[in-house]
């Protein structure tokens, strides 16, 4: 049950750069036979571990699949400003441009971050925040123009409800 509601089935982090530690103990909620298992594993990580922007991931997806919008949007906030400190780029994603890192990375927090954007997206969209989300998703196509993080159909969902309004 606990995969489910965590990961999926493949590995508990995102980076090859996590500490071992760290996979270790995300590894262990992936493992966890409970919900409440698996939340006391990742808040656990993240006070061990508040600047692994892997932490942050791990709580936002937990808590996104358990429909915990406002506090995944917090999480993902956590891991935007993690990878950032880490890139050594604006924290705000509204002042990024094309040229503000290496976005074509497959590894590192160039990626987590990209990812994160994306997760920022799609939760705004479940909170209803519709122009937000397009902010968000059109801020990710600029910086990953080959649509690599898939964050493209979630666009095209958030641009869909002004085509409903305009109907």
């Amino acid at each position: 049950m606990a995969k489910v509601l965590l990961f999926g089935a493949e590995r508990a982090f995102f980076s090859d750069s996590t500490p071992q530690a760290l996979r270790h103990l995300l590894n262990n909620a992936l493992c966890a036979k409970t919900p409440d298992a698996v939340e006391a594993l990742l808040l656990e990580a993240r006070e061990c571990w508040p600047e692994e922007p892997d932490t942050h991931i791990g709580l936002y997806k937990f808590l996104f699949v358990n429909k915990r919008y406002s506090e995944a949007e917090a999480a993902v906030w956590a891991a935007l400003r993690s990878a950032s400190r880490q890139l050594g780029i604006d924290r705000n994603y509204r002042r990024l441009k094309v040229n503000s890192a290496d976005w074509s990375k497959r590894q590192g927090a160039e990626r987590l971050y990209l990812f994160s954007l994306k997760a920022l997206g799609v939760i705004r969209l479940r909170r209803a925040r519709v122009g937000q989300a397009r902010s968000v998703l059109s801020k990710l196509l600029e910086l990953d123009p080959y649509d690599e993080i898939g964050g493209g159909v979630f666009l095209q969902i958030a641009r869909s409800f002004d085509e409903d309004n305009d109907r």
